[in-house]
């Protein structure tokens, strides 16, 4: 098993405590100027007090349509020395490019492969997940159907991970109904956003299924306070899925950054650990959710 990082491959028990799900250079400009990371000096900035607390990797989910620089997440790697895996795939319909309507789904799968394979934009450095795919709300759009299926096909060529974006708790199942049509072993799925809302009956469901259950709004405290999320942590791990928990802060905005007045991608560390403590969750389980999962989800 390895992980693929934009230096090359490192083997999972190099990974140690891992975000696995974040941005650090993107382009989300439909939400605006907060919604564009393009400061380099300032990612490496920012990063840095990660790894001062004891970060060691981030999987970056920013795919092509999202903005996603491969070179420059290189760049921040060998200055932060922090592992960085980036992503292949398509996003959401709003930010879909115009190949997703012109190539069918297999093709729609050789570009996936190809730069999970050779290398992304005429370049050696390679996608170590597929992803972050999604859906947004109501129903699951054609096109989004068509990148799910060309998701699950990369995946079965190399055996890449798949991680999705959902929202508010919506479509997850729907979005597990095609990659298992599909073939996939959900056990090589992480479903992204969850922990967004109090029901923990239907992250239970989710998690019946197999995939990681991915809490990676951390710090988003407009959506759910935190100490909540700390609880839909404890639940689970009392329901015993303790090793699909998945924990990340999904980093897009600048005004989530420290420079600019927001809490950095520490605060996981410097906040929301002491908050699973008071929860009565073992530093050995804190170790098992930050290091050993990450370590098996992304692997492959």
């Amino acid at each position: 098993m390895k992980v693929m990082t934009v230096n090359g491959p490192i083997d999972p028990s190099e990974l140690g405590i891992t975000m696995t799900h974040e941005h650090t250079i993107s382009d989300l400009r439909h939400w605006g100027y907060d919604g564009v990371l393009d400061d380099i000096p300032l990612a490496i900035e920012e990063l840095l007090a990660y790894k001062k607390v004891g970060g060691a990797s981030i999987v970056d989910v920013t795919n092509a349509c999202m903005g996603r620089d491969a070179k420059s997440l290189r760049e921040i790697s060998k200055a932060t020395d922090l592992h960085i895996i980036t992503a292949t795939g398509y996003y959401t319909e709003p930010y879909y490019p115009l190949e997703v309507y012109e190539l069918g789904t297999n093709a729609l799968a050789d570009v996936m492969i190809k730069e999970l394979t050779v290398g992304i934009d005429n370049t050696d450095i390679k996608a170590g997940i597929i992803g972050e795919i999604g859906t947004i709300r109501d129903y699951i759009k054609p096109a989004e159907e068509r990148v799910f299926r060309a998701a699950a096909r990369a995946h079965l060529q190399t055996t890449v991970p798949i991680t999705t974006h959902t929202y508010l708790d919506q479509l997850v199942h729907d979005q597990l109904d095609i990659l298992q049509e599909e073939g996939v072993d959900l056990t090589k799925v992480i479903i992204g956003h969850l922990g967004d809302k109090r029901d923990i009956e239907f992250l239970l469901s989710v998690a019946k299924r197999g995939p990681f259950v991915q809490i990676d709004h951390v710090g988003l405290e407009d959506r759910q306070r935190d100490h909540a999320r700390s609880l839909l942590v404890k639940q689970l791990l009392e329901a015993g899925h303790l090793n699909q928990v998945l924990i990340s802060m999904d980093v897009c905005f600048k005004s989530r950054l420290h420079w600019f007045g927001g809490t950095g991608y520490d605060h996981l560390i410097t906040s929301f650990l002491p908050q699973l403590k008071q929860q009565g969750i073992s530093d050995s389980n804190i170790q098992t959710m930050l290091v050993d999962n990450p370590a098996q989800a992304i692997g492959f």
